[in-house]
């Protein structure tokens, strides 16, 4: 029986389709913001974009980032099997950070002085230009001084920097779990994941029925209402399903079955339902199959994701762009066109990110990543041989 552990084996360790299912989760972000940044008249709603699409707005606004947090869960479960604790932060940073902080910088540098309506020095010395640097820390500021102020979403600049410091902490979990040993027993780590959704259900079910639990707003905040509360949970499902990837079968009907138990269980929810924990629990198990199925599938190996991970750049610089444009281009009002344009601006900074920064720094994590070593190219010819890993490890770590 073929399971996602010998998938995985099969390829010496790699996916061959997580790059193009990291770019069609980015892309789908780009498309979720093309209608929160500039909502749609009637005309121009989800179905003249996707006219086949079963499943309501909410429903797919619900699956992209737990989605994208299950296949990041299972991506560097592989480096933390090899790699030291150290290592493993190393290879993390020099993975988020470089892009991070080009993208702040352009925003405040570039961006901010060509949109601002404030005069360049008023610009410079307002406090909000400071402090918008912070984001590169994980502190996230989503304001530069006097961009969009009047978008539709005023103000904001970046909102895809929220997931940030939610990433950040997933890392700091996984490093914690790994100096504790927790890591290397995986039916703790299923118990764990299980007590996460476990402490959420009580405290939303609690709430509901009018129970107030010691600390109740703050066990609210934590477990139910912070986006950390479908987030974490999520990664840590993608970490058992590679933990646990001899024994889940890797089958096509499975798949399909994943979907349509959700577009089902789609049809009978309602947009409250993306702060139910019960249906972040139930739907987890959902997302991280088919992430990873279709990762683990030889089909999805398509021409442009081959030639580089654009997803991170496509995130970083989608809403900016967006923002922009609806302040420059007020008359587009198609959430098609919008998108389209929002695709190929993205697009190009993305390409723009992973050639000149990702792809460079990634050369500094060849002796961390076997994906470094895949898509940096060949070592230089002085460097000295690295050794291969003992045991598969996911793409893009």
């Amino acid at each position: 029986m073929a399971t996602f552990g010998s998938r995985l084996a099969e390829h010496k360790g790699v996916g061959p389709g997580f790059d193009a299912v990291r770019i069609t989760l980015a892309l789908s972000v780009l498309f979720i913001h093309a209608g929160l940044l500039r909502p749609a008249t009637p005309e121009a709603l989800l179905a003249p974009v996707v006219p086949f699409a079963p499943l309501q707005q909410w429903a797919f606004d619900l699956a992209i980032l737990p989605m994208f947090f299950a296949l990041s869960g299972f991506l560097v479960a592989g480096s933390a099997d090899r790699l030291s604790v150290g290592q493993f932060v190393v290879n993390r940073g020099l993975r988020i950070l470089p892009a991070l902080a080009v993208e702040i910088t352009l925003s405040a540098l570039i961006l901010g002085p060509l949109l601002t309506a404030y005069g360049l020095r008023q610009y410079l010395s307002d406090p909000l230009f400071a402090s918008y640097f912070l984001n590169i820390l994980g502190n996230i500021h989503y304001e530069l001084p006097g961009l969009f102020l009047d978008n539709p979403q005023p103000r904001i600049v970046n909102g895809s920097l929220w997931t940030v410091p939610h990433e950040i902490a997933c890392y700091a979990l996984l490093v914690l779990c790994i100096t504790t040993g927790l890591y290397r027993r995986r039916r703790l780590m299923l118990a764990l994941t299980l007590a996460f959704f476990g402490v959420s259900i009580a405290v939303f079910v609690c709430a509901n029925l009018g129970l107030r639990l010691p600390y109740h707003d703050t066990l609210t905040y934590l477990f139910v209402t912070r986006g950390a509360a479908r987030l974490v949970p999520l990664f840590l499902a993608g970490i058992v399903f590679y933990q646990y990837r001899d024994r889940i079968p890797y089958r096509f009907d499975y798949a399909v079955a994943c979907v349509l138990a959700y577009i089902a269980l789609a049809a009978f929810g309602s947009p409250d339902w993306i702060a139910n924990p019960i249906i972040s629990c139930v739907t987890a198990p959902i997302f991280a199959y088919v992430v990873t199925y279709a990762g683990l599938s030889p089909k999805l190996v398509f021409p442009l994701p081959s030639r580089g991970d654009y997803s991170y750049g496509l995130y970083l610089y989608g809403y900016p762009l967006q923002q922009a444009m609806i302040q420059t281009m007020p008359w587009i009002d198609n959430r098609a066109i919008f998108f389209a344009l929002s695709v190929a601006a993205a697009g190009t900074m993305a390409v723009f990110s992973w050639h000149v920064i990702e792809k460079p720094v990634l050369r500094l994590r060849r002796n961390f990543s076997l994906t470094a070593r895949i898509h940096a190219g060949p070592a230089p010819a002085t460097a000295k041989p690295v050794p291969q890993p003992d045991q598969p490890v996911a793409a893009a770590e």
